[in-house]
Formats: structure tokens, sequence, C-alpha cells
């Protein structure tokens, strides 16, 4: 990340010619003009963190900009101009104010829209007209619907509506053929369940002070996950980070982690934290051993809804067969307690690639799904299904 300042000075040194991705956070309030100095070659910018209100008329001279991201910053609208950039495939806007999207503001190669925790009751029918839409992040905001023409984009395949005002689930999401993981959680009608799933007792209570915290093992988009001692124990703490993720709340992936119970092949909650100090929010994990890792990395931005597994990875056909059966049926357990997981991938599939032991972890995408009409329940867990069949065909490719 660049200050201003550096930015010119590579400028200016030539270190930053003909660069191909900047990132720039330095407070600002207007489009720095310098920036046109690599518009022949600029594919990725990311200008979060500042005070930008407005992006310039002229930012189509970014022939070749692909990605865009301008989070944290006081938009109150989605820039009209992104509609023009011909090439632009990822928008990402999180965190602002942005409380309306013009109908011209949709770039046509449109493949992955976040506008999580935003001020947004509606979305333009316009939005139907992006064919190659696969990722499109809506968590947060205040809708209650989605346009009817979304059902044109087939390509869709993840969708996060949480924490939103949806009284229902709209009837065009089952009519999406390629959509495979969804987040529904916090809105009015899961809302009830939750509340119920976390007024549930535990059966042995975690108090804050009876923790004694250790070092950081990993950190998530949601929270940090701290080795911690408990009584004659050793725990994983998880503190979350923030009020507003792009799965949810962490309210809802308390509840829906407390709803699942135990399995022996899921990393779910043993007990809320109580007692926490200034209000924060974590649970008390079991701790897992050393050897069990994630089977791949998150998406990236070219591969927008697959994972990024390791080069050369290979796997024995048994080790994936122990794999695929473990993963079966924690998603089967699951399904039998009326929860969807919503984010069913191998970098939350926590495995020993020498032995196949493997357990489904993190539940921010989860939704309890028990307010729902059972027709319903059993469209969502199709869904979910086909997420399933994309993992397990990624698993047995890996045999080798």
């Amino acid at each position: 990340m660049l200050t201003l300042e550096q930015f010119h000075s590579g400028l200016a040194d030539g270190s930053l010619a003909r660069a191909h991705h900047i990132r720039l956070s330095d407070g600002l309030t207007k489009f720095p003009a310098a920036l046109y100095q690599l518009a022949e070659t600029l594919e990725i910018l990311d200008l979060s963190g500042n005070q930008l209100t407005t992006l310039p008329g002229d930012l189509t001279r970014f022939a070749r900009l692909r990605i865009l991201f301008a989070s944290n910053n006081p938009f109150t609208e989605l820039p009209s101009v992104l509609g023009r950039m011909p090439q632009l495939e990822m928008v990402g806007f999180k965190a602002c104010r942005i409380a309306h999207v013009p109908k011209d503001s949709l770039p046509p190669r449109l493949r992955w829209l976040i506008l999580t925790d935003n001020r947004l009751w509606s979305l333009p029918s316009a939005l139907g007209n992006c064919p190659r839409l696969q990722k499109l992040m809506l968590s947060c905001n205040q809708l209650s619907s989605l346009p009817a023409s979304l059902v044109n984009c087939e390509k869709l395949e993840l969708l996060r509506i949480a924490s939103n005002g949806f009284e229902q689930l709209p009837a065009l999401i089952f009519e999406l053929p390629a959509l495979a993981w969804l987040a529904a959680a916090g809105n009015p009608i899961t809302r009830k369940s939750e509340l119920l799933a976390l007024d549930t007792p535990t059966l042995e209570p975690v108090f804050y002070q009876n923790l004694q915290i250790h070092e950081l093992l990993g950190e998530g988009a949601s929270g940090h996950i701290y080795r911690a001692g408990h009584g004659d124990r050793t725990i994983a703490l998880k503190l979350f980070k923030a009020a507003f993720t792009s799965d949810g709340t962490p309210q809802s992936e308390l509840a829906a982690g407390l709803a699942a119970g135990q399995h022996p092949h899921l990393l779910t909650p043993l007990a809320a934290v109580q007692n926490m100090p200034a209000g924060q929010l974590a649970m008390a994990l079991p701790l897992l051993d050393t050897a069990m890792q994630p089977l791949a990395g998150p998406p990236s931005f070219e591969s927008c809804t697959r994972d990024v597994y390791a080069p050369g990875l290979r796997i024995s056909a048994p080790v994936a067969s122990r794999l695929i059966k473990s993963l079966r049926a924690a998603v089967a357990h699951l399904h039998q307690r009326g929860l969807l997981h919503g984010d069913l991938y191998a970098h939350n599939t926590l495995c020993n690639l020498h032995t196949g032991e493997a357990v489904l972890s993190d539940m921010g995408a989860a939704a309890l799904l028990h307010a729902l009409p059972e027709t319903q329940k059993a469209q969502l867990q199709q869904i979910e299904l086909r997420a399933l069949r994309i993992l397990e065909a990624e698993i047995q490719a890996l045999i080798g």
C-alpha cells in the first residue's frame, strides 16, 4: 500500500513505470491525476480506505482496468462511469455509504460485485444484464427483495444476502442453475431461530476471566484465533474483529455453530465466551492437531468462485475417499439439523493429507432453516449439494 508521496516518488524514479497493480491509501478526497500516467498498463487499482465520494468521468482512459476496489470510502452511490469500463470484471465497494446503484453503473463484463455493508434498499433490474456475473456479495444492507431480472444471470454461483431485511427468500434463488454457495442468515426469516440458538445453555459455560490466552494461531475474514488455556485443557479462542463480514454477522455465525452441535467431522463452537470486555464477541472451539491444515487456499481474482490448490498437490485414492466420506457426513449432519453451511469449500476443509482425516470448518455463512417451508429447505439443500459435488470433483482431481 502506497501513500500519495510514495506513489509520486515511484513514478519519478521509474520504479512504478508501466505498473499493473496499484494500492493507494492516504486520506484522498479526489482521484489523483498522476494515476493517468499508468492509463495504458493498469489492470488492478485499489483505492480503499480513503475519503473519496466520486470517480472522474474519464476513468475510461484506463482501458485495461479489470479490478477496482474502493471500499471504506464515503461513496453514496456506485459511480456511473464504471458502466463504461469495457474490461472491468471485479468491483468492490464494501463498507461505504452506498444507497443507490444507478442502472448504468454496472460494467458489461462484470463477474464479481461486492457491495457488502452499505445502505442499499433496492438494486436495479439492469443487474440482470450481466450475463458473466458469478459472485454477488450483498450482505449487511437493507434489502428485502432482489430484482426479478437476476434470474437471467445463469452463471451466478455465489450469492451473499445475509443480514438484510428478507422476510422470505426470493423465489428466483431457486431458479439460478449454477448457484452453489448461499449466505442468508441474519434476516427476519432466520432471526428467531438464531436467537433461540444463542439462548440455549451449553453444557459447560466458558468465561473470559477463566481463560489464559496464548499465541495467535491464525486469522480469517471474521476474526483472530488464539490458543487458550481453560482449566486443565487447551482450546482455540476465536475473537471476532468486525461487526459485519462478507458472510453476515458474528452473531449469526455463533448461532449456527451452536445449533449444529458436535460432530466428528465438523469444527463447531464448544460455547460462546461470556463476560467479554467491551461487548466483544468470542467463542471457544476445540483445538485441532497442527497436522490439520486447509486443503486449499481461497479463490483468487482469476478463479473467482474456485479455490486455489497448491501446485503439484497429489493425494492417494484412499485419502481422497476418506476426505469425501467425511465431508458427506458433515453436510448430512448439518442438513438433518436444519442448517445450510453456505461456504462448502476446500479452504474451509481442515485435513491431514497423510491420513485423510478431515473436518469442515467456518460457519460464517451458515443459516438456520427452521422457519422456512419444507419445500424451500429441500431446495436449499440441493443447492448445497451442488457445492459438494464441485468439491468432490476437485478432490478426485488430486488423486495421483
